[in-house]
């Protein structure tokens, strides 16, 4: 009847319904009263961690407002003609290596 989720929501099956772990919320307290019968809700699904991985690279790619391809031309440009001591480059260089060992978990 109740499916747990990857979040901190309960999903009844009849209908789809998401219900928030919320004692003030009457659909929580009859998934609690069920549970007390001694009933057991279905497990979450387990998400693919590397789902997980990509979203959190491209959230880092979007808050730094530039694309992975961008990214690499940059580099590529300033280390083939010597410009590491550039302002900036340290940074940029560092945060392509942090999206990097996230890549190599993809793999």
């Amino acid at each position: 009847m109740y499916k747990l989720t990857p979040f901190t929501s309960i999903l009844r099956r009849a209908d789809g319904a998401s219900i928030p772990p919320d004692t003030g919320n009457g659909d929580y307290r009859d998934y609690l009263a069920w549970v007390a019968e001694g009933n057991i809700p279905q497990p979450a699904d387990v998400p693919d961690p590397k789902l997980a991985i990509q979203a959190q690279i491209t959230q880092l790619e979007q808050e730094q407002l530039m694309p992975r391809a961008t990214r690499e031309f940059m580099l590529l440009f300033v280390e083939t003609n010597n410009l590491t001591a550039m302002p900036g480059y340290a940074p940029l260089k560092a945060f392509d290596e942090q999206i990097k060992l996230l890549r190599n978990q993809l793999v």
